[in-house]
């Protein structure tokens, strides 16, 4: 009996961009035999499936109950198109921008396990790296400008990419595929450490942070730039520290 091979259109919303979606389903595709083309858009995520329409209900149920742990499938709209023949399952480059511009773009996310035994092996390229992510965690919301959500749409867009970090960006296996944000003390940003003035403060020999939290230590007050803004640091523990830093603030009351 000869098997029956159809094409479908599948129109995917809700938080599905920057959360590795797009390599998810290439390994669903390959999981399954299909094969066709799979894009970000202004409103989420667009793909062509081609394959065995007796299991394109079970792909599509498996988009939802297998989605990546960031992800929130809001709504996936399905439709049946010609056949044009795919010989393999691709990722594309994203369409352009339409009038609706509605893909939800998921907030920043603390670091995830994987990236922090990175950080934490002496061995390993990025090690000790404070900007290190993957498509599990890192910035998103605060680091973008456009939809779709794609590096060059981002503030990490002036950071070229070395060769190992571009590898990973393109490889749909790997956990760095299209992860914006990706970057590695070779290619990335840095941590720095300026006085008020924003001349660069002397490391002797010492990380900005370790230079940073000695300062913390010697009754300074610390503004620590984040991804979202400004956070002012002082010892609690420091009664000196603690009272200027109300007096700057204007917050003589403020509790710690």
């Amino acid at each position: 009996m000869k098997t029956s091979i159809k094409a479908r259109r599948l129109e995917i919303s809700g938080v599905v961009q920057g959360v590795g979606f797009r390599p998810f389903l290439f390994q669903l595709a390959d999981q399954y035999g299909f094969a066709g083309r799979v894009f970000n858009t202004s409103n989420g995520v667009s793909l062509v499936i081609e394959g065995r329409e007796k299991e394109m209900d079970d792909f599509c149920r498996d988009i939802s109950a297998k989605s990546p742990p960031l992800a929130c499938v809001v709504n996936i709209k399905s439709e049946n198109v010609p056949l044009k023949n795919y010989k393999d399952f691709t990722i594309v480059t994203s369409a352009g921008e339409n009038s609706t511009r509605s893909a939800l773009i998921p907030p920043d996310v603390s670091v995830c396990k994987d990236c922090l035994d990175e950080m934490q092996d002496r061995t390993n390229p990025r090690f000790k790296y404070p900007f290190i992510n993957c498509t599990n965690c890192g910035p998103r919301y605060t680091i973008i400008k456009d939809i779709p959500y794609d590096r060059p749409k981002t503030s990490m867009a002036e950071f070229k990419m070395c060769p190992e970090c571009s590898r990973e960006y393109n490889d749909p296996r790997d956990r760095r595929f299209h992860a914006q944000p990706n970057a590695c003390p070779v290619c990335g940003p840095h941590a720095f450490l300026v006085d008020y003035t924003g001349k660069k403060v002397e490391l002797n020999g010492k990380t900005p942070v370790k230079a940073a939290a000695d300062l913390l230590l010697q009754g300074k007050i610390v503004a620590v730039k984040g991804l979202g803004g400004f956070h002012l640091a002082a010892d609690a523990f420091n009664d000196n520290a603690v009272k200027r830093l109300r007096l700057f603030k204007n917050r003589p009351h403020k509790r710690v």
